[in-house]
């Protein structure tokens, strides 16, 4: 299994805050095994053929342009399209970010994805307009608010303000942001409506582990189409797309491993590199940058990887994530997450961020306070 490595995984988490809540996760009896950094929570070899012969199991195929990237598409398990390669929009305010967002889609991005936490949703509504598209040119993902978990009305209140801020009536695809929300068995189920109802094209979850997939098959629920996250087999097995989250590490590890001198080789950027091995492997990244030539740089066009380059870069996983807050989630128990709502001090919640402050809306605010 080739993880998301410095390409396309997060950091792993640190060994004090998030060694505490992995045992007081393991006190619950979370059957994580143990990773390079921790518990990883895995299935068990013997339920895997059970579970592909229970599916209707098809491998998601590329369609579109002959080469993966612009142009081209995943067809989800269900039979909508989603482009493969996207813009992240987390940061991307003001009128920087509408014109980031406008680069993106004129060179030929046509996913950009969201959260209703990250608040840059009207900035995407007024990119798409600047960029001369129609609504319905754009696939747009966006996320349910963390704390909007605490009941089926605040989930509903969440995507309704989602969809005002995107001057839409519709999302394309709509997001568990993070297992740690809870209620998950609960607030699944609500999204299967909200699709069924036409506010949503297809759902899916961000930052899930294998053992919280497994339990939601288990518990006989739909799995997800799309999930956002590290690479994991898992999601080839049960016909889940894997949307990348942070497919650069946030450049953290450039200048650090092989990749440095694989794109010296090549006369291209890490980056580059990184994004077009991701395409290449069939995932869907999201990179994000509010600079319009890195935008363009991150499309990874017209270049291919052989063989040995692909090996070459898979072989770089160390294990290194570059979101220690997020990402670490998917290792919680789906016991402590499926019914109820998780205490913060299990997966660090009530830590409080040096961040510009809350009433600014900076992404390192008390995480409980209004995720």
């Amino acid at each position: 299994m080739a993880t998301a490595a410095a390409l396309v995984g997060d950091s792993a988490p640190s060994r004090g805050r998030w060694g505490r809540a992995r045992r007081e996760a393991n006190s619950e009896g979370y059957p994580g095994r143990q990773s390079r950094w921790g518990s990883e929570a895995k299935v068990p070899s013997a339920a895997l053929p059970r579970a592909e012969q229970d599916e209707d199991f098809r491998p998601l195929a590329l369609e579109g342009a002959p080469r993966p990237g612009v142009g081209c598409s995943i067809r989800l398990r269900r039979g909508g399209l989603m482009p493969q390669l996207g813009l992240g929009s987390g940061g991307l305010e003001g009128r920087e970010g509408r014109e980031a967002i406008a680069t993106a889609l004129r060179a030929g991005y046509r996913l950009i994805d969201t959260a209703l936490y990250y608040r840059t949703e009207k900035e995407i509504a007024a990119g798409i307009r600047l960029a001369g598209l129609s609504r319905s040119d754009v696939f747009i993902s966006t996320k349910v608010l963390q704390k909007a978990h605490a009941s089926n009305a605040q989930v509903r209140e969440s995507l309704a303000e989602s969809l005002k801020n995107l001057g839409t009536n519709y999302v394309d695809l709509y997001l568990i942001h993070n297992p740690r929300a809870g209620r998950i068995k609960e607030v699944w189920a609500l999204l299967l409506q909200l699709r069924d109802e036409g506010l949503a094209r297809a759902v899916g979850v961000s930052n899930f582990g294998i053992a919280q997939l497994e339990g939601m098959r288990e518990a006989g629920l739909e799995l997800p189409e799309v999930n956002q996250i590290e690479v994991t087999a898992y999601h080839e097995r049960h016909g889940i797309a894997t949307m990348t989250m942070a497919p650069l590490a946030r450049g953290r590890m450039f200048g650090y491993s092989d990749l440095s001198k694989m794109a010296e080789e090549m006369g291209r950027s890490e980056a580059e590199l990184a994004i077009r091995w991701s395409l290449q492997r069939g995932f869907v990244p999201i990179p994000k940058s509010i600079n319009p030539q890195r935008i363009l740089l991150n499309m990874a066009d017209g270049f291919d990887l052989n063989p040995r380059q692909m090996a070459r870069i898979s072989q770089l996983d160390s294990g290194f994530m570059s979101c220690t807050m997020a990402s670490p989630c998917h290792e919680l128990a789906w016991d402590l997450v499926s019914d109820g709502i998780p205490h913060p001090d299990t997966w660090g919640g009530n830590r409080k961020g040096k961040g510009k402050g809350k009433q600014t809306g900076s992404w390192t605010d008390d995480y409980q306070t209004w995720w």
